[in-house]
C-alpha cells in the first residue's frame, strides 16, 4: 500500500498540484489586471470575490474542458506539451521512449486467463523483471523527477508542522487569558451583534500579548481585546472595532484563511501565490470596513477611519497564523483603507452589475480547462500517433509485457490512470500475445494503435459520462475505433471458439457426456469454451440439462486439471456458504454449498486421477436444488 502511493498516487497529485499552481499563476495575473482596470467601478466586496475564484481553482480537482479558457495559452502548436513523465500512453506516442527499447533481448511472456482467475503468477514475475529493465533505462528522468517531488514534500511537510505548532501555541495562550466581564463593554459587543444579525455566541477573551482586536478561531470564534484598547477606547470606537471584528466572522474570513494558507503550503514553492495571498487579505480588510461601515452613519465614517489608524500605533504582529483575522499594518494597505472609507457609500456595498459581470467573465475563462484540441491541427497528433507505434512495432523482439506497459502503464499505474482492473490489465497481456501470433506483422501493428487509441478514449468517456457527451470530433473518433476494432478482436476470440470434436485434439483425457442424468430433467445444451491463452489451448465442455417446468438447471464443465483448478479445494466459504471435501470412489470431491434457505445453490467439484495415457481432469457442477446425492450420481457416471 505504501509503495503504491509512493509510486502512484504522490507523483500523480504532485503532477496535479504543478499543475493547478501554473494555472492558478496566470489567474492572479488576470486577477491583477482586472483589479487595475476597473479599480475605481469594483467595490471592494467585488474586489476580494475575485481572490475566491483563485481558490476555487486551487481545489478544483477536475474541470471540463472549453476553447475560450485562459489556460490556452500553456497548449503549442504541436503535441510536445502532451508528452509528459506522468502519461504513460504520452511517452508510447513518443519516439524518444520508441528508442528505449533498442537493444532488449527476446523475451517471450506467456499468461494464461481461465474463467475462474484473473491473475497469473508468470504475469507477476513478468511485471517485476520489465519494472526493472524500465527503471534502468529511465534513471536520469526519474531521479530529477524524484528528487524534485522529495523536496516539495519535504516543504510541505516541514510548513504543515511549523503551522500546525504555531496554532496550537496561541490556542494555549489564549486559553489561559481571563474571559472580559466590564458590563459596559459586554452591552456594547451585543449591540453590535444584533445590529449584524448575529446570533452565535461569541465569547470575548483579553488578548494579552495579541496588540490588535482580532478574531480567533473559525468554528468557534473567539474575539480578543488588549487591556489597552479597553482604556484609551471611548463607546462609539470600541463599537466601530465590533462591527470591524464581528464582519470578519459573518463572513467567515478565518475559514477561508485557513482554506488559503492549506493551499498556500501545498504550493509553497509559488511566490506568485504568496503574493496573492497578501493582496487577498488587504482585500478581505477593505471588504470588513465596507460591511462595518453599512452599520453605521454616513457622518461617522470620517471617525471609524480615524480609529483604524489609531490602533495602529499599538500594534504588534506578535502572532500571524490563520485561525487569527487582524489588522494590517502595511502603509499602502492602510492608504486605500482610507481612500476607501473616506469614499464609502451604503449603496456601493449592494451586488452590482459590472461587479457580477467581473465575476462571471473572470469565472468563465479560468475554471474550464484549455481544449488541447483546437489550436491544433485535429489530424496532425493521429498521425504522429500512427508513425510512432509503428515505429515501436518494427522491433519484433519487444516482449508484450513492455508493449502494455507502454500502452497504458503499469499495472498500478493502467488502474489509477485508466480505471483498468487488474484482471483486465491481464486480458490484454494475453489478446496482445494471442494477436502477435495470429496477425501479419502490419495487422499487428495496427491492432496496437487501435487499442492505444481505445484506451485514451475510454478515458474521455469516462470523464463525461457517455460517448454521446464528446464533442463531435471526438465522437466520431470513437466510433470509427470501435467499428475497426471490431474485426481484429472477432478474429482474436473466433480462434478460440472449438467445435467439440476440434477441442478434442487439445486435452489427453476422454470427454464424455454425462451418462446418469438426473429425472425431470434434460440435454438443452453443449458446446465448448476455450480462455484465451498464449499457451496451449485448455478447452472447458459444457452440458446444461434443464427441468420441463424451465425453472431449474443444472450444468455440468469437464475440462483439464490446471493449477487454477486445484485451488478450489482450499477454498475459504464465505458467510453464506458451506465448504466441505470429502473422497468418491477414490476420487476427491469438493461440496460448496449455500447455508441461506432464501438462495438455494451447490457446486460440485471432482478431480479424476491420471491414468495410463490419460491425464488428470475434472468435473464441476454448478446446481440449484439438487441434491448432494443426485450431483455425486452424476459425477459418478463420468467414471463408468
Amino acid at each position: 500500500m505504501i509503495e503504491k502511493f509512493i509510486n502512484i498516487y504522490l507523483p500523480a497529485f504532485f503532477d496535479w498540484m504543478i499543475e493547478t499552481s501554473i494555472m492558478a499563476s496566470i489567474l492572479v495575473g488576470l486577477i491583477l489586471c482586472i483589479k487595475v482596470l476597473f479599480r475605481n467601478k469594483l467595490t471592494p466586496r467585488w474586489q476580494y470575490m475575485l481572490w475566491i475564484i483563485l481558490i476555487i481553482r486551487l481545489v478544483l480537482p477536475w474541470s471540463p474542458d472549453s476553447s475560450y479558457s485562459i489556460y490556452s495559452v500553456l497548449t503549442y502548436k504541436n503535441d510536445d506539451a502532451f508528452i509528459s513523465r506522468g502519461n504513460p500512453v504520452a511517452k508510447f506516442l513518443s519516439k524518444e521512449s520508441t528508442q528505449e527499447l533498442k537493444g532488449i533481448d527476446d523475451t517471450k511472456v506467456h499468461t494464461k486467463e481461465d474463467t475462474y482467475t484473473s491473475s497469473s503468477t508468470k504475469t507477476v514475475q513478468t511485471n517485476k523483471t520489465q519494472a526493472g529493465i524500465n527503471e534502468k533505462q529511465e534513471d536520469e528522468t526519474i531521479s530529477f523527477y524524484t528528487i524534485c517531488m522529495y523536496i516539495w514534500l519535504t516543504g510541505v511537510i516541514l510548513l504543515s508542522v511549523t503551522t500546525f505548532i504555531m496554532n496550537r501555541r496561541v490556542l494555549l495562550y489564549i486559553k489561559k487569558q481571563p474571559v472580559i466581564t466590564d458590563e459596559k463593554i459586554v452591552q456594547i459587543f451585543e449591540k453590535c451583534k444584533q445590529s449584524m444579525y448575529i446570533q452565535r455566541n461569541i465569547p470575548l477573551f483579553v488578548s494579552g500579548k495579541v496588540s490588535s482586536p482580532t478574531v480567533f478561531g473559525f468554528i468557534r470564534p473567539k474575539l480578543l481585546l488588549s487591556t489597552v484598547h479597553m482604556k484609551i477606547l471611548d463607546e462609539q470606537q470600541l463599537r466601530y472595532i465590533f462591527y470591524h471584528e464581528l464582519a470578519h466572522i459573518k463572513r467567515r474570513d478565518v475559514g477561508v484563511n485557513w482554506l488559503m494558507h492549506g493551499l498556500l503550503i501545498l504550493n509553497w514553492f509559488n511566490p506568485i501565490l504568496w503574493y496573492a495571498y497578501s493582496c487577498m487579505r488587504e482585500d478581505q480588510e477593505l471588504a470588513c470596513d465596507a460591511l462595518a461601515l453599512t452599520c453605521i452613519d454616513a457622518e461617522e465614517q470620517i471617525a471609524y477611519g480615524h480609529t483604524i489608524i489609531s490602533l495602529l500605533e499599538h500594534y504588534s504582529s506578535y502572532y500571524q497564523v490563520p485561525s487569527i483575522a487582524n489588522f494590517s499594518k502595511n502603509k499602502r494597505a492602510l492608504k486605500r483603507r482610507i481612500l476607501m472609507i473616506k469614499k464609502f457609500k451604503k449603496k456601493s456595498y449592494r451586488w452590482s452589475a459590472i461587479g457580477a459581470v467581473a465575476i462571471i467573465a473572470v469565472s468563465s475563462v479560468s475554471l474550464l480547462n484549455a481544449r488541447a484540441d483546437k489550436p491544433t491541427n485535429p489530424e496532425k497528433q493521429q498521425i504522429e500517433v500512427k508513425n510512432n507505434v509503428k515505429e515501436l512495432k518494427t522491433k519484433t523482439d519487444i516482449p508484450i509485457q513492455q508493449i502494455v506497459e507502454k500502452m497504458i502503464g503499469t499495472k498500478e499505474q493502467a488502474e489509477a490512470e485508466f480505471f483498468v482492473s487488474e484482471g483486465d490489465y491481464n486480458t490484454l497481456l494475453t489478446e496482445l500475445g494471442v494477436a502477435r501470433n495470429l496477425f501479419t506483422k502490419e495487422e499487428f501493428d495496427r491492432f496496437i494503435t487501435l487499442e492505444t487509441e481505445a484506451h485514451i478514449l475510454d478515458k474521455k468517456v469516462r470523464q463525461v459520462g457517455s460517448p454521446e457527451k464528446l464533442d463531435p470530433e471526438e465522437e466520431k473518433k470513437y466510433e470509427k475505433n470501435s467499428e475497426e476494432i471490431g474485426p481484429f478482436r472477432d478474429k482474436i476470440h473466433s480462434h478460440f471458439r472449438l467445435t467439440k470434436k476440434e477441442a478434442q485434439k487439445y486435452v489427453d483425457f476422454p470427454t464424455k457426456t454425462p451418462s446418469y442424468v438426473v429425472k425431470g430433467f434434460k440435454l438443452t445444451g453443449e458446446g465448448v469454451t476455450t480462455p484465451m491463452t498464449t499457451g496451449k489451448m485448455n478447452p472447458d465442455f459444457i452440458y446444461q440439462y434443464q427441468n420441463e417446468s424451465k425453472d431449474n438447471v443444472y450444468i455440468v464443465h469437464q475440462s483439464a486439471v490446471t493449477d487454477d483448478v486445484k485451488e478450489f479445494s482450499n477454498i475459504k466459504a464465505e458467510s453464506n456458504e458451506k465448504v466441505t471435501n470429502y473422497e468418491l470412489e477414490g476420487t476427491k470431491i469438493t461440496l460448496v454449498e449455500s447455508i441461506n434457505t432464501e438462495e438455494t445453490f451447490k457446486e460440485m467439484q471432482m478431480i479424476v486421477p491420471a491414468k495410463g495415457k490419460n491425464s488428470a481432469y475434472q468435473v464441476f457442477i454448478m446446481a440449484g436444488d439438487l441434491s448432494k446425492e443426485e450431483i455425486e450420481k452424476i459425477m459418478l457416471s463420468f467414471l463408468k
